[in-house]
Formats: structure tokens, sequence, C-alpha cells
């Protein structure tokens, strides 16, 4: 009964696991836009900013750029897994041998892989990009802190 449940959710295909990517690349790419446009501002005027104002300031939304590097990949794959269960349950229903809906099938399992990192790659690259941003803001702020 329960694989029945379970069999019924994976025969939905990827098309909800591509949503839910689409969702989280929209979303960092909001991110990444807010980050660059907040650093921006922040460099101005980080000399007078409380040191820990500042470090709060500049981390906001990270976690959410590490989460998605972190976790798209796995939804890809999950994706991947849903899709591959989807081509054999079709070739296990048929009566005849078919390969090309097999093929067919796996081909759009792993669009969701690819989408996975697609979404993966920048996410990583910005927060490190940003994480260096901070490092560097901070230690002027804490050679400013040292000075005085």
């Amino acid at each position: 009964m329960l694989s029945e449940k379970l069999l019924s959710f994976a025969l939905l295909g990827i098309d909800p696991v591509l949503w839910i990517l689409v969702a989280m690349s929209v979303v960092a790419v909001g991110v990444m836009i807010e980050r660059l446009l907040a650093f921006s501002a922040l460099q101005k005027q980080y000399q007078t900013m409380d040191y820990y104002t500042l470090r709060l300031s500049l981390e906001s939304h990270l976690g959410i750029l590490a989460t998605f590097g972190n976790n798209s990949p796995f939804i890809g794959l999950f994706g991947t897994v849903l899709g591959i269960i989807q081509a054999f349950h079709t070739m296990g229903s048929n009566n005849v041998f078919d390969v090309q809906p097999i093929m067919q099938g796996i081909s759009e399992a792993l669009i969701a892989t690819a989408t996975g990192l697609f979404v993966a790659i920048p996410c990583v690259i910005a927060y490190n990009y940003f994480i260096r941003r901070v490092k560097v803001v901070l230690t002027y702020k804490e050679a400013q802190l040292n000075e005085a």
C-alpha cells in the first residue's frame, strides 16, 4: 500500500523537481543582486557603522546561497531518480520492448541533474565571492578600530 503511494508520487515525473529548481534559481539571482547592491552601499559607509551591525549586514542572506549551492545538486539527483523510476515503470508496463521511450525518459531524467548543477554552481561562486568581500571589509573595519 505504501509502495503504491510512493510509486504514484514517483510517476509524477521530474516536473515538480524542475519547478523547485527554477524557483531556487530565481531566488538565488535575487539574493545575488540584493547582495551586490548592499555591498556597494555598505562599502561606502562601513567606517561609521558599529562592527557587529556591519558584520550582520554583510553576512545577511548569504546562508541562502550556501544552502542552494549545497542542496540543489541533490534535488536534481532526486529528479533523476524519479525520472528513471518512471522510465523503468514504462518499460515494465508495456508488453512490447521499445528502446525509444526508455531512452527518452532517461534523457529527460538527466535534465534534472543538469538543472541542479546549473543552480548550484553560480550559487557557490557567488557565495565564495561575497564571503571574500565580507572578510576584506571586516579586515578594514578591524584595522580602523585598532587605530582608534
